[in-house]
């Protein structure tokens, strides 16, 4: 995904991108999830997440070396039957093994 986000720091805007198998929108069924999101309070932190089954507590907070705002930059997620990888532009901030989601 390559995004600039909102230059506008408002409490509770979450700017995001995930996988799911999520079936037709249907939280009442356990699922799966991978994602980014900036959350826009207090400064732009990028968090990343796995969910899995209905649980989360996986999450990852990093502070970028760049204002996500200013520009467009490139987030990727490399998953498969061994790992999962966040990217940001082609550098990985996130590795982990053992595959827990199952998008």
């Amino acid at each position: 995904m390559r995004m600039k986000i909102s230059e506008n720091n408002s409490d509770g805007l979450v700017t995001t991108f995930y996988l799911t198998n999520l079936v037709d929108g249907d939280y009442s069924k356990p699922h799966d999830e991978i994602d980014f999101e900036f959350i826009l309070t207090k400064g732009i932190l990028l968090q990343t997440n796995l969910f899995s089954n209905d649980r989360g507590n996986r999450e990852q907070r990093f502070h970028l070396w760049f204002d996500p705002s200013k520009d467009f930059h490139t987030y990727e997620i490399l998953w498969n039957y061994q790992q999962i990888v966040f990217f940001v532009d082609k550098i990985p901030i996130r590795h982990h093994l053992s595959p827990i989601v199952k998008i």
